[in-house]
């Protein structure tokens, strides 16, 4: 896809200048070290880097037949795409009210069920597991606080 890698080029370019261009009126040592400018600038010079480097390669590259096509996703693409945002959407406003266990469970059972169209064991195993190992990651091991709703989960 010559024409996709040339506007993924070019958007990031643009990106890299204005990480760049925000990361120099950081201060870029401090006292006793780098300063809160020193990280970003050199991440936006390495994604400019790596921009340049993707440009020129869609730039030597032959086209082909794929190249022809749209670099866009079709409709339907977009309406997966509406759909995970819009489940991204309610999982943020449902998350204080039916709390982190249950939100978690149906936001990746919806991904997994509705969006991706898979056989409903799996996706239940899926959920039930994701869900557990966010749980026990972040409220036992790590001691996070997570929402939860009137029943205490």
């Amino acid at each position: 896809m010559k024409k996709a890698d040339v506007i993924t080029g070019v958007v990031l370019l643009v990106l890299s200048g204005f990480v760049i261009r925000e990361a120099w009126m950081m201060p870029p040592s401090a006292t006793f070290g780098p300063g809160s400018g020193f990280l970003p600038f050199w991440l936006g010079v390495l994604l400019a880097v790596l921009a340049v480097i993707l440009l020129v390669t869609a730039w030597r590259r032959e086209a082909t037949e794929k190249d022809k096509k749209s670099p866009f996703p079709g409709a339907k693409a977009f309406i997966a795409i509406g759909s995970v945002l819009g489940g991204l959407a309610a999982y943020i406003v449902l998350l204080e009210v039916v709390g982190f266990v249950m939100d978690t469970f149906l936001y990746v059972a919806f991904l997994i069920g509705v969006v991706e169209r898979e056989k409903w064991p799996l996706t239940l195993l899926v959920a039930v597991s994701t869900t557990a190992g966010l749980y026990i990651i972040f409220q036992v091991l790590l001691g996070v606080t997570l929402p939860s709703n009137m029943f205490g989960f």
